[in-house]
């Protein structure tokens, strides 16, 4: 038998007790007695138990009963005289206190300083738990680094859970992109979506509707980013009579859905390492292989459809002719086949919304297939896609929720993570990509008032893990588009003559 008072507090305990901690430890030794061991050395010092002493001295408990062992067997303490609710609040307690301790920040990074903490933190995780340098100077510096140059200035934009496309920088880049000759709907049917021909045919309601959000100031975006805008303005035509002009042409390309360059654009830069290879197992139109080309990675995609993947092929000849990205014509549920041998650097694609867009009337085709059948043979794709991707490398799936037929949502978010999850990858990231209205005021009114549906203006970018996080984005690089020439990747689309090439 000893003391307490011969027992010394740990020097190097890294575990803080909070007030409400160390209460709950008192409490519970008071109402159920002392129940667990603690661990001393020869010399009395607490390797394991601190916060049992601290509280038993505060319980009034003075006796310690020490047991000498070389750790060869296990010391068991045999409570006696409890009741059965005692028992279950006693182990309650137990696990309770634990969980409202802190870890010591300064003793942590001290304790990695002199000695190995791999066996009881993963990398990532101590990361987070002792930060790489002092906290104060950190936020000094970044703090002047902030002023100096903001975020959008380092990364393109703000990387935040929520990407806007609407605004200003998004909108002239996605133009510069476009300009570059990107027709990513050549080659797929027109009106995918569906939509009524109120929306796609120049009546009288879609041009009201044209004239209410110019009068709102919302369209100048928009008519930037119709087909050979600036070729007709160098012509002399003004913004009415270009919008006339597309909207007197019957375009039926805009009920079907074209992939933002500028997304690719980020992820890529964010989550893959420059001459690295993208692997898209739903490769759909040309954009995601182009931005990945002039961009400096190496792209190789899947698509069922022959006459996407020609029209493909023929924009990429004519806009990224040195550096082609690669597209097969296959079923993407023989991507391991097809693929075989390719250890990708970052897995990124936008799968078919289930039956939202029915790309053809092939049997092989996703979107033709009843949901319970999508989504199995979607998960089969997405596993067949990672095994090809190495490890310590991200994947990125844009993803939006679509409904049944009785109105409801599938859930095809929530599959699409569990599709990953089960296919060996961690949840990373979730982004919300909020994007433009489009003709989505004229809809949503009608439909909100007989059914209380939101309109939906946003897709879900997802992001998933392969391995270790710190070691994947040493293997991305730098991200910095403040050191980025437009030039590089637009050549002359901006003519510097030109009274427009600054606006």
């Amino acid at each position: 038998m000893t003391s307490i008072n011969n027992l010394k507090q740990d020097h190097k305990n890294a575990r803080k007790r909070t007030e409400q901690s160390a209460e709950l430890i008192k409490e519970s030794l008071q109402r159920y007695g002392a129940a667990r061991s603690i661990v001393i050395d020869e010399n009395n010092r607490i390797l394991a138990g601190n916060g049992t002493v601290e509280g038993a001295k505060a319980a009034g408990i003075q006796n310690v009963r020490v047991i000498e062992t070389d750790g060869d067997e296990i010391i068991a303490i045999r409570r006696t005289g409890l009741s059965e609710d005692e028992k279950v609040g006693l182990a309650l307690a137990d696990n309770r206190t634990s969980d409202l301790s802190e870890w010591d920040q300064e003793m942590l990074r001290r304790l990695s300083d002199e000695h190995d903490l791999s066996p009881w933190f993963a990398e990532e995780d101590l990361a987070e738990l002792i930060p790489s340098e002092d906290l104060e100077e950190l936020d000094e510096a970044q703090a002047k680094q902030d002023d100096a140059s903001k975020l959008s200035d380092r990364f393109g934009i703000a990387p935040f859970t929520v990407l806007n496309a609407r605004e200003g920088w998004w909108q002239e880049r996605k133009r510069q992109w476009l300009g570059l000759g990107i027709q990513s709907e050549v080659g797929r049917k027109g009106n995918l979506l569906g939509m009524s021909e109120t929306m796609l045919e120049p009546d009288e309601k879609t041009r009201e509707l044209k004239k209410l959000m110019k009068e709102a100031g919302t369209l100048v975006s928009s008519i930037q980013l119709l087909p050979g805008y600036y070729e007709k303005k160098k012509e002399g035509l003004s913004d009415d009579q270009i919008v006339e002009e597309y909207l007197a042409s019957g375009s039926k390309q805009a009920g079907t859905s074209i992939f933002d360059p500028v997304l690719a654009e980020l992820s890529y830069r964010w989550f893959s390492p420059e001459n690295g290879i993208i692997l898209d197992p739903f490769a759909g139109g040309s954009v995601r292989g182009i931005v990945a080309a002039k961009t400096n990675r190496q792209y190789i995609g899947c698509d069922l459809r022959q006459e996407q993947i020609d029209a493909n092929r023929d924009q990429a000849a004519a806009i990224t002719p040195d550096n082609p990205p690669v597209w097969h014509c296959t079923d993407s549920r023989n991507i391991d086949r097809v693929c075989k041998g390719v250890q990708a650097d970052m897995i990124f694609s936008c799968p078919p919304y289930a039956d939202l867009e029915v790309y053809s009337d092939d049997p092989k085709d996703l979107s033709t297939l009843p949901y319970n059948d999508f989504v199995e043979s979607y998960r089969e794709i997405i596993a067949k896609a990672c095994s090809l991707l190495k490890p310590d490398s991200f994947a990125c799936f844009v993803v939006g929720d679509v409904r049944d037929k009785k109105g409801n949502y599938y859930n095809f978010v929530g599959d699409t993570i569990q599709a990953f999850i089960d296919a060996g990858l961690t949840y990373y990231n979730e982004a919300i990509l909020v994007t433009p209205v489009g003709t989505l005021p004229l809809r949503a009114g009608r439909t909100f008032a007989a059914t209380r549906k939101l309109g939906k203006t946003h897709q879900n970018v997802l992001v998933f893990l392969k391995g270790d996080a710190r070691k994947a984005v040493a293997r991305c690089g730098e991200c910095d588009f403040g050191d980025i020439d437009p030039a590089d990747e637009f050549g002359d689309v901006m003519d510097p003559e030109d009274n427009n090439a600054d606006s």
